[in-house]
Protein backbone atom coordinates (compact mmCIF):
# COMPACT_ATOMS: atom_id res chain seq x y z
CA UNK A 1 0.00 0.00 0.00
CA UNK A 2 0.87 3.20 -0.63
CA UNK A 3 1.43 5.55 2.23
CA UNK A 4 1.60 8.85 3.17
CA UNK A 5 4.84 11.15 2.68
CA UNK A 6 6.24 12.44 5.80
CA UNK A 7 5.79 16.16 6.32
CA UNK A 8 8.90 16.91 8.11
CA UNK A 9 9.14 20.93 7.26
CA UNK A 10 7.12 23.60 8.01
CA UNK A 11 6.00 25.96 4.94
CA UNK A 12 4.31 29.78 5.33
CA UNK A 13 1.17 30.14 2.33
CA UNK A 14 0.61 33.81 1.64
CA UNK A 15 -2.25 34.96 -0.03
CA UNK A 16 -1.18 37.15 -3.40
CA UNK A 17 -0.57 40.05 -4.48
CA UNK A 18 -1.24 41.36 -0.90
CA UNK A 19 1.39 39.06 0.45
CA UNK A 20 -0.61 37.83 3.36
CA UNK A 21 0.57 34.63 5.70
CA UNK A 22 -2.80 32.51 5.61
CA UNK A 23 -1.29 29.48 7.13
CA UNK A 24 1.60 27.88 8.14
CA UNK A 25 1.53 23.72 7.41
CA UNK A 26 3.55 20.75 7.90
CA UNK A 27 4.69 19.95 4.16
CA UNK A 28 7.34 18.03 2.67
CA UNK A 29 9.62 19.78 -0.37
CA UNK A 30 10.50 17.24 -2.76
CA UNK A 31 12.01 17.04 -6.13
CA UNK A 32 9.45 15.40 -8.28
CA UNK A 33 11.36 12.74 -10.01
CA UNK A 34 8.63 11.91 -12.32
CA UNK A 35 8.03 15.01 -13.98
CA UNK A 36 11.55 16.74 -14.26
CA UNK A 37 11.77 15.00 -17.96
CA UNK A 38 8.92 17.13 -19.01
CA UNK A 39 10.44 20.46 -17.23
CA UNK A 40 13.56 20.12 -18.74
CA UNK A 41 11.98 19.28 -22.27
CA UNK A 42 9.79 22.62 -22.15
CA UNK A 43 12.94 24.45 -21.03
CA UNK A 44 14.97 23.37 -23.57
CA UNK A 45 11.98 24.17 -26.60
CA UNK A 46 11.19 27.85 -24.94
CA UNK A 47 15.19 28.75 -23.88
CA UNK A 48 13.85 29.00 -20.17
CA UNK A 49 15.26 27.16 -17.83
CA UNK A 50 12.35 26.58 -15.51
CA UNK A 51 12.25 23.83 -13.08
CA UNK A 52 9.38 23.14 -10.08
CA UNK A 53 9.96 21.40 -6.87
CA UNK A 54 6.81 19.48 -5.77
CA UNK A 55 5.65 20.36 -2.40
CA UNK A 56 3.67 17.63 -0.64
CA UNK A 57 0.72 18.93 2.34
CA UNK A 58 -2.07 16.99 4.11
CA UNK A 59 -5.22 16.67 2.31
CA UNK A 60 -7.15 19.88 2.24
CA UNK A 61 -4.53 22.20 2.78
CA UNK A 62 -5.53 25.64 1.61
CA UNK A 63 -3.50 26.21 -1.35
CA UNK A 64 -4.22 27.92 -4.37
CA UNK A 65 -2.85 28.26 -7.54
CA UNK A 66 -4.08 30.89 -10.48
CA UNK A 67 -7.02 28.66 -12.01
CA UNK A 68 -8.28 28.69 -8.25
CA UNK A 69 -11.25 30.61 -7.72
CA UNK A 70 -12.81 33.65 -9.70
CA UNK A 71 -9.98 36.15 -10.41
CA UNK A 72 -7.48 34.18 -8.38
CA UNK A 73 -3.34 34.78 -7.94
CA UNK A 74 -1.33 32.24 -7.32
CA UNK A 75 0.15 31.95 -3.38
CA UNK A 76 3.48 32.33 -2.79
CA UNK A 77 4.80 29.72 -0.26
CA UNK A 78 7.97 30.08 2.04
CA UNK A 79 9.76 26.99 2.50
CA UNK A 80 10.99 25.89 5.14
CA UNK A 81 9.17 28.03 6.87
CA UNK A 82 10.92 31.29 7.79
CA UNK A 83 14.17 30.19 5.61
CA UNK A 84 13.32 33.37 2.78
CA UNK A 85 13.39 30.64 0.28
CA UNK A 86 9.83 32.00 -1.56
CA UNK A 87 8.39 30.16 -4.11
CA UNK A 88 5.07 30.77 -6.96
CA UNK A 89 2.62 28.05 -6.75
CA UNK A 90 2.27 26.73 -10.45
CA UNK A 91 -0.24 24.10 -10.16
CA UNK A 92 -2.43 21.94 -7.13
CA UNK A 93 -4.55 19.06 -7.25
CA UNK A 94 -4.49 15.85 -4.68
CA UNK A 95 -2.64 12.22 -4.83
CA UNK A 96 -4.86 9.40 -3.55
CA UNK A 97 -8.36 11.51 -3.88
CA UNK A 98 -10.60 9.18 -1.71
CA UNK A 99 -7.93 6.63 -0.73
CA UNK A 100 -6.32 6.49 3.23
CA UNK A 101 -2.97 8.35 1.87
CA UNK A 102 -4.40 11.35 0.65
CA UNK A 103 -2.44 14.33 0.62
CA UNK A 104 -2.24 17.78 -1.67
CA UNK A 105 0.35 18.07 -4.18
CA UNK A 106 1.75 21.46 -5.35
CA UNK A 107 4.20 22.09 -7.93
CA UNK A 108 6.29 25.48 -7.19
CA UNK A 109 8.75 27.63 -8.95
CA UNK A 110 11.60 29.57 -7.25
CA UNK A 111 10.44 33.24 -7.22
CA UNK A 112 13.58 34.84 -6.70
CA UNK A 113 16.76 34.81 -5.18
CA UNK A 114 17.25 32.74 -1.96
CA UNK A 115 19.69 34.14 0.92
CA UNK A 116 23.35 33.17 0.99
CA UNK A 117 24.08 30.47 1.42
CA UNK A 118 21.14 28.58 0.99
CA UNK A 119 18.78 27.53 4.01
Amino acid sequence: MYSLPAFNLLCDIYTEPAHTLRVTSPCNLAYGRRRQAVDAAASLASGAISFCMTLLLPALTDIRDDLTGVAATADAVECPSGSGRFYFVVWVDDIGKGFPNEHRAALIARNGSFPVPIP
